[in-house]
């Protein structure tokens, strides 16, 4: 091959070690307190006030808490401001195309440009975990829930003020913890450097985007239930920076959906009360988040219930339709980013970690 040797991609290619527990860089417990308080104090609010519809976009703008784990406060709320205001413009932009009716191949296109776009600012600025990927989610799920044009503004507000409560309770800890000599670096360079050839992160970026609208159009021709779950699962294993890691998060994306749908399914089969849902919403983010850093399959365990669950909220669940439907659209979405990131291995993708 003319960027990498075979071995090399063989090599690259090995499944060996996707099993293994990351350690920890950080206080996990108290990272995971704080992501689940801040991502689910508006949504909790909004649906037990009555208004289920709006639970998306509460659970979008929260999802800011999830960033930024342990990053030192200065850089947290710079981060956590960009975050969140990017997740607002995300469902602002989703609401704006459901209201105005585009139909699934625009719908598509716009998921892969969004989705590209943050690959690269996130690598750009060397943001870490989650990547793009909830930008993905937020737009992708918000572009396919029917809303009239006073119901979009309403969204985007409530995303707006779920993000404002996702930062405060992100950076709460600064009041007792302050270390005056701490400092945010400036992200100029490094975002000037993203978009100057020859760069790394364009490349990647391209292919994430082509990625994810390759597997959005195949969801959509193939007249699979929830095409957004596609694009969402191809974005999720082009997140890394290496081949190899994008390998791994394949089979952790795979079996660890295959595991959670079995629990989800099971949760919508027991027709729980909604109070009763928003708990298991609440424990699955925690553990999700107590997980994610170790093992992304042990993540999956738990997220997938709490996106099956979140999905129910909307409207009546079959219990069996919905959990085979995630598990079919992360599969064709999961291969179909791996298949892009095969495309010209080592550009944009090294193949493992330094």
């Amino acid at each position: 091959m003319k960027y990498v040797a075979r071995h090399d991609l063989r090599r690259a290619l090995a499944l060996h070690g996707w099993w293994r527990l990351r350690p920890v860089a950080g206080p996990a417990g108290t990272s995971a307190l704080r992501a689940m308080t801040g991502a689910n104090i508006v949504l909790v609010a909004v649906v037990l006030a009555g208004h289920t519809a709006l639970a998306p976009a509460a659970a979008f703008g929260g999802m800011t808490a999830v960033h930024a784990r342990f990053a030192p406060y200065p850089v947290r709320a710079r981060l956590l401001a960009a975050v969140g205001a990017g997740l607002v413009l995300c469902v602002a932009l989703g609401s704006v195309v459901a209201a105005a009716g585009w139909g699934p191949v625009p719908v598509a296109v716009l998921v892969a440009v969004v989705a590209a776009v943050a690959k690269l600012l996130r690598d750009a600025v060397a943001a870490g975990p989650p990547g793009g990927l909830i930008f993905v989610f937020a737009v992708a799920t918000t572009a396919v829930l029917p809303v009239s044009w006073s119901q979009a503004a309403v969204q985007t507000g409530v995303a707006a003020l779920a993000a404002v409560v996702a930062w405060c309770v992100g950076m709460a800890g600064w009041l007792f913890f302050r270390k005056p000599q701490e400092k945010a670096p400036s992200w100029r360079e490094s975002l000037l450097a993203a978009v100057r050839l020859p760069s790394h992160e364009l490349p990647r970026a391209a292919k994430v985007g082509l990625g994810v609208l390759a597997a959005g159009l195949l969801a959509h021709f193939l007249h699979l239930g929830h095409p957004y779950w596609t694009m969402i699962a191809a974005a999720a294993v082009l997140q890394s920076t290496h081949l190899n890691h994008t390998v791994h998060r394949t089979v952790q994306r795979v079996l660890g959906t295959l595991v959670g749908v079995v629990l989800g399914g099971l949760l919508l089969a027991a027709d729980l009360p909604t109070p009763a849902k928003l708990a298991c919403i609440v424990v699955a983010l925690l553990c999700g988040e107590l997980t994610v850093i170790r093992n992304y399959a042990l993540a999956m365990v738990f997220i997938t219930p709490l996106t099956l669950l979140l999905s129910s909220l909307l409207t009546p669940p079959d219990a069996f339709g919905l959990a085979s439907d995630r598990l079919l659209d992360t599969v064709l979405g999961a291969l179909v980013g791996l298949a892009a990131a095969l495309v010209r291995p080592g550009r944009g993708y090294s193949l493992a970690a330094a």
